[in-house]
């Protein structure tokens, strides 16, 4: 169900005007002077905040940019930030454009893509968020040891990745197309809100984990494959 826009959401917003960076791009380069030298991650799509700010808490010696494009999702994710405590995350109120507009290259040292919109119809095959093009421009903002690491229920969206990745000369480190029913993979997990709800229901949630280097081959080692 599409989230309802809250009322008067801009007032609501005036009290978590600290976490909050609306101009992404006059930030270029400068990300590493806002998390105080740590390393920074960016999450795509943070929806409410479960992932987010339960990995924040995780690993203080990071600091993370959560990407939300509708606003009264990330009041909610910024509410859990708050009440946690937590400083070590900022917050972009909008859809995520093209990553080298806003970062430096090798400015990032992580990506995490959780449960993006499919975009099912064939068309929009360039929109979505693990196309080749796509792809290879994460990489031009990620460090030398940067990942992107993905997870999505759709598993035609997630195969179509898998060749994706291929075709952007990247590499798959680890793949799973049953994350909850592999106790490796799974150890050191952290549900999504979508996630908690629909494998609840039964759906298996596939997990890549992409990196530099040669296209990932047959001789790849994928769990539950």
């Amino acid at each position: 169900m599409r989230q309802r826009r809250l009322k008067n959401l801009e007032s609501k917003y005036e009290a978590y005007e600290d976490l909050l960076i609306y101009e992404p791009p006059q930030m270029k380069g400068r990300w590493r002077e806002l998390s105080g030298g740590r390393p920074v991650f960016i999450e795509i799509g943070c929806g409410k905040g479960k992932f987010i700010s339960e990995l924040a808490g995780r690993e203080p010696e990071n600091h993370f940019i959560a990407i939300e494009g509708n606003m009264s999702v990330m009041l909610r994710a910024m509410e859990k930030i708050r009440e946690k405590d937590l400083t070590n995350v900022t917050f972009v109120p909008t859809h995520a454009g093209d990553l080298t507009d806003w970062f430096a290259d090798g400015e990032i040292s992580g990506i995490y893509l959780n449960f993006s919109d499919p975009l099912p119809k064939n068309y929009w095959y360039k929109r979505r968020l693990t196309y080749r093009e796509r792809l290879r421009s994460y990489f031009r903002v990620l460090d030398r040891n940067g990942t992107v690491v993905f997870k999505t229920d759709n598993t035609g969206f997630f195969e179509w990745s898998v060749l994706e990745t291929a075709a952007a000369d990247l590499r798959i480190l680890d793949l799973t197309r049953d994350l909850h029913a592999d106790p490796e993979a799974a150890a050191d997990n952290i549900e999504t809100e979508y996630e908690a709800k629909y494998s609840g229901l039964g759906e298996k949630i596939k997990r890549a984990v992409i990196g530099r280097g040669e296209a990932a081959g047959t001789e790849e080692k994928y769990r539950n494959g």
